[in-house]
């Protein structure tokens, strides 16, 4: 009882030429499922993209955590630099470097009714 090698081959390439032909789901009787096969490739393209989508989100979600993370930063350094030109002296210092006349006034602003 050997195998017919003969036979064997004439069915590799006949189902060779049937998948290049696309008569094989044909001939494997696939045809009444044709719809539900394009469902499932339909639907794992969907799931494919999602996902593409997603991690995309992702991405830039992280990306923009770094951004925020930096301005706080930047924020809090500004911050710091108000303050410190708050203090009347600061201010003083600054207006006479800068060649200004104005000087902390004398007598309180009036009020006028």
């Amino acid at each position: 009882m050997k195998p017919d090698w003969s036979k064997i081959w004439e069915f590799i390439r006949n189902s060779f030429k049937a998948t290049l032909r696309g008569e094989f789901l044909l001939r494997l009787r696939f045809d009444r499922w044709f719809i539900h096969i394009i469902y499932f490739f339909v639907l794992c393209a969907l799931n494919i993209w999602m996902t593409l989508e997603i991690e995309q989100t992702m991405l830039n979600e992280e990306k923009n955590k770094a951004r925020l993370e930096e301005l706080k930063i930047y924020h809090a350094q500004k911050t710091c630099e108000l303050v410190s030109l708050d203090r009347l002296s600061t201010v003083e210092d600054l207006l006479e470097k800068n060649g200004s006349a104005l000087t902390v006034p004398e007598k309180p602003a009036d009020k006028i009714k």
